[in-house]
């Protein structure tokens, strides 16, 4: 097992010296396939069969199109058929609605999310969801048999200007989410309102719910107390 996967990231290291890609950020070139994550998690690699492709700007980019601004997340990878595995070099790239993992300064490899449950990063949990508006990793901030509260991530692109007036000769990627409401496979788009997170509480919770968040001093705008608000009416 060991020398067939030596000998398959040897044969990638070659392949990707022979497409002459420098850097991920600037040649959008991925490794996609099968996941072996006892070899990921033992060396914080994924051996893939190859696919990929370039991308190069018309001007450079400032920002980043990953969640993470740095790879040292420690994550575990929960599996559909009840394995986990650690991991320590991890991320999203958003684009791609992809985990990645890390193995060289040029070299990036894929999680296929097939066969994963979720993965947890940094305290953090997040799944493949599949809904009418097709397949999205999102971060699940609430998760009952009723419904889910998920955050979405997406990228806006603000182009840069050659006008010194303007002062942003460079394209800018900046990261942004959406909050969504899950009900079997409809995905509906949420706000942080005391009327929109009543409507998910039963009618005759209302009140406790109410007094709860006034002892509690919590907000119905605020992502944390949200969730704290949801938990403990799961709780009554």
């Amino acid at each position: 097992m060991k020398h067939s996967f030596k000998h398959i990231t040897y044969i990638i290291i070659i392949l990707a010296g022979y497409l002459g890609y420098s850097q991920e950020e600037n040649s959008g070139f991925t490794q996609n396939s099968s996941i072996n994550l006892t070899s990921a998690a033992s060396t914080n690699i994924q051996s893939h069969g190859t696919s990929g492709y370039f991308y190069n700007p018309k001007r450079a980019i400032d920002g980043t199109e990953y969640l993470f601004d740095e790879w040292e997340n420690k994550a575990v990878v929960y599996t559909k058929d009840n394995y986990k595995y650690s991991l320590k070099n991890i991320n999203l790239n958003i684009k791609r609605n992809l985990f990645l993992t890390r193995l060289s300064k040029d070299s990036i490899f894929t999680f296929n999310m097939n066969g994963i449950d979720k993965i947890v990063v940094n305290n953090k949990v997040y799944k493949n969801i599949y809904s009418e508006k097709g397949r999205t990793i999102c971060e699940v901030l609430f998760e009952s048999d009723k419904f889910s509260i998920l955050k979405s991530f997406y990228l806006h692109t603000v182009e840069g200007s050659p006008n010194p007036m303007i002062n942003r000769v460079n394209d800018k990627i900046i990261r942004k989410n959406t909050f969504y409401v899950l009900k079997g496979e409809s995905l509906i788009k949420f706000r942080f309102t005391k009327r929109k997170v009543l409507t998910l509480i039963d009618s005759d919770r209302i009140d406790a719910i109410r007094e709860y968040v006034k002892l509690k001093n919590l907000s119905f705008r605020k992502e944390k107390d949200v969730k704290q608000i949801l938990d403990y009416n799961t709780s009554l």
